[in-house]
């Protein structure tokens, strides 16, 4: 678990690699007036020059993410309408958090936030599915230096979450009646493919042993076991992000479909996750690539 953000986006330039928008994010913010203020184009160079989120990116790869980013915000007229872009090549909730937070960082450059910046900072919040309370957060730790202390922090709660998880992915098996190991090695390579749910192999591996093997009441009901599970997570957002990874583990051609799988009405009733909520779920969960290994 002793692990930082940079072990998820460090290293040299990958195919449909996440860096690429959350540099749009932070040249979106720099864009947002109209106007590039040195201080802002100081802040970026720093960044990605020095961050630990783009170690090992090097200075021809990062400039020509820059030149990509700055090209999609010209064609698109503005970079609010880049924000949903933005939010679809960023699909894991970790690298969303890291673009809203340096997005930030960009925008107090001067020490002022502009209400172009705001609005512009608002529209990449909803896009990217972040409470407000949780931005609010951001810029303040980006007031003061911290972001990446914050960033951190932020990691390591999502990474306390993947033991939750494993629990309603063995209830999803045994609403399925496929409670056994090989659909649990299958859980295992979905859950290595999702950087919010990565851990070490034998980590995951106890994990999920865990959450399949553990002993249930003969009647237990899957609403009853879920109930039990939603009781573990006071906050909303984190109930949303498990629903999100579990319809994400379906075939992508079904999910728009959610209402007819069974485990995931359920799953919406225990969670209680509302209809408009469901259909952004939706949205988030197919932005994951299409061939990543699912437990479907």
């Amino acid at each position: 678990m002793e692990r930082s953000v940079k072990d998820l986006l460090g290293g040299g330039l990958r195919p449909n690699d996440p860096r690429r928008f959350l540099i749009e994010a932070m040249v979106g913010a720099m864009n947002a007036d109209g106007t590039i203020d040195r201080r802002e184009l100081a802040v970026l160079e720093r960044q990605i020059a020095s961050h630990p989120l783009f170690q090992g990116l090097g200075a021809t790869a990062a400039k020509t993410l820059v030149q990509l980013s700055t090209d999609a915000i010209h064609f698109a007229g503005n970079a609010m309408s880049r924000t949903g872009a933005i939010a679809k090549g960023l699909p894991s909730r970790i690298h969303r958090l890291s673009a809203y937070g340096m997005a930030a960082e960009i925008a107090l450059a001067d020490q002022t936030l502009h209400d172009s910046e705001i609005n512009f900072l608002e529209a990449l919040r909803i896009s990217l599915r972040i409470s407000a309370h949780e931005a609010q957060q951001m810029i303040e730790a980006a007031q003061v230096d911290r972001l990446t202390p914050y960033l951190d922090d932020r990691f390591l709660r999502i990474r306390q979450l993947i033991g939750v998880t494993c629990e309603v992915f063995a209830l999803r098996a045994l609403a399925r009646g496929m409670a056994n190991d090989e659909h649990r090695f299958m859980v295992r390579d979905f859950f290595a493919a999702m950087p919010d749910l990565m851990l070490g192999t034998d980590e995951l591996d106890a994990e999920l042993y865990r959450a399949f093997r553990r002993p249930r009441a003969p009647d237990a009901q899957v609403f009853g076991e879920l109930s039990r599970v939603v009781e573990t997570l006071p906050d909303p957002i984190d109930r949303y992000w498990i629903v999100v990874y579990t319809l994400a583990a379906e075939t992508p051609a079904t999910v728009s479909s959610w209402r007819v799988i069974p485990f995931m009405g359920v799953m919406q009733a225990a969670f209680q996750i509302t209809d408009t909520d469901m259909e952004l779920a939706v949205k988030d969960a197919l932005a994951f690539p299409a061939a990543m290994p699912r437990p479907s």
